[in-house]
């Protein structure tokens, strides 16, 4: 079967990665370079303790307003506030205790194949830069702490994985870089992190390695079809004759889905990060700010520290301010004397959905079209995972794990 798999980031590559592995020939189609997207500058980290839907219980229209703030971790852009808000009143629909612990228990499910499926891609030569070494989370605030603390034992619970509790001195015995007054903390062992650009450079490498047919600075822009079934993707280059299409382009799929007759309420959930080479100080594990929704991934040579989340529809225009923002939080926190001016700022767009799970299998308007995209923030986390399990679900009629919460039906 040859299948055409539109996005180049990790869920795009690991899709196609898993495809190849179970007898499929796929070809991959990317309007940039590999990787280049979202998959590039993000924080990196594999954590399944911190994967929950983003509508939360007890989000209120006051609570949202407070949103429109250009110095909140969740910012809505007031300009774009017309074109969201059908958006936002369905993801105002989903902050509730049952539609939370739904969104939960999906996403666990998926995480529990992660770690094994991060394993399987390093035993079978897939280079990337991967560290064992866990998420410590602090707080100034008892409210805060207790907060996040629940949510996280919620979604821990729920993958039978572990989290500790830390006294203010546990907290900067683990890392005696933070700034004085942080109270609590929480440690998750088993949470891990990969240098993003490095799995996609490995995924990619292994791909070509394999004879995979790769098209980068391609669009796709459009797709044949006959009798409710796509024959070939047409891009801005050439048509790609294809079996079967897999539709991986993160914030972008929304179009593509339009093309074949099936709208996905998809917009970009813009995440911002600066990464410091060689900083003169370096973190001893990745770091979440709390209070500030703030996270800080330490590299072979390079700390990155990553936040916020973005609505201002489809577009990659950087907001100096957030970036600013970012940086002055970050040295009032932590000793980094980098924070304030040095290292690269970088901008990609997460895609989300209202309640914000992903959007994994067929596409109902075409026998042969599945998606896989709306990983919100956990794109790295559920990367290997989803390619895995979309793959079986397409080759062999079993995903290996449910994928029923994350129909594109459901909208």
């Amino acid at each position: 079967m040859r299948v055409g798999v539109v996005g180049g980031g990790v869920i795009g590559l690991s899709t196609a990665w898993y495809l190849k592995k179970m007898g499929a020939d796929p070809v991959v189609v990317e309007s940039g370079t590999l990787g280049a997207g979202c998959s590039r500058g993000n924080a990196g980290w594999v954590c399944p303790s911190i994967s929950s839907p983003l509508p939360a219980p007890g989000l209120t229209w006051k609570s949202l307003s407070w949103m429109l703030r250009p110095d909140s971790p969740l910012y809505i852009r007031p300009s774009a506030l017309p074109r969201l808000a059908p958006w936002l009143m369905r993801f105002r629909s989903f902050c509730n205790h049952a539609d939370q612990k739904r969104g939960i228990a999906a996403i666990a499910a998926l995480n529990r194949f992660t770690m094994e499926r991060y394993d399987e891609l390093a035993a079978e030569g897939v280079d990337f830069e991967c560290h064992e070494a866990g998420v410590l989370m602090v707080f100034r605030d008892s409210d805060k702490a207790a907060a996040a603390q629940k949510e996280v034992k919620l979604v821990t619970a729920a993958g039978a994985t572990n989290c500790t509790d830390l006294t203010e001195s546990e907290v900067y015995e683990r890392e005696p870089m933070l700034r004085p007054g942080f109270r609590f903390g929480l440690f998750v062992g088993a949470d891990r992190h990969v240098r993003p650009d490095s799995l996609t450079a490995g995924l990619g490498a292994a791909l070509r390695a394999s004879a995979v047919e790769v098209h980068e600075e391609t669009m796709a822009t459009g797709f044949r079809s006959e009798r409710g079934r796509v024959r070939a993707i047409v891009t801005s280059k050439e048509e790609v004759a294809v079996d079967a299409v897999v539709l991986a382009a993160g914030a972008h799929t929304g179009s593509l889905t339009r093309m074949l007759g099936w709208p996905i309420p998809l917009t970009a959930g813009k995440g911002y990060s600066v990464t410091i080479d060689q900083p003169r100080n370096q973190l001893r594990q990745p770091l979440y700010l709390g209070g500030a929704k703030i996270g800080m991934t330490p590299f072979k040579g390079a700390l990155r520290f990553s936040g916020t989340m973005e609505l201002s529809g489809i577009n990659r225009r950087m907001d100096t301010a957030r970036v600013r923002s970012l940086r002055r939080i970050v040295s009032r926190e932590v000793d980094i004397p980098e924070a304030k001016e040095g290292g690269r700022a970088w901008v990609g767009m997460r895609p989300v959905v209202p309640d914000s799970l992903p959007v994994m299998g067929k596409l109902p308007s075409h026998e042969n079209v599945y998606v896989n995209t709306g990983h919100q923030m956990l794109g790295i986390t559920l990367g290997p995972s989803s390619g895995w399990a979309l793959a079986g679900l397409m080759l062999e009629g079993k995903p290996g794990v449910g994928l029923g919460a994350f129909s594109a039906g459901r909208f």
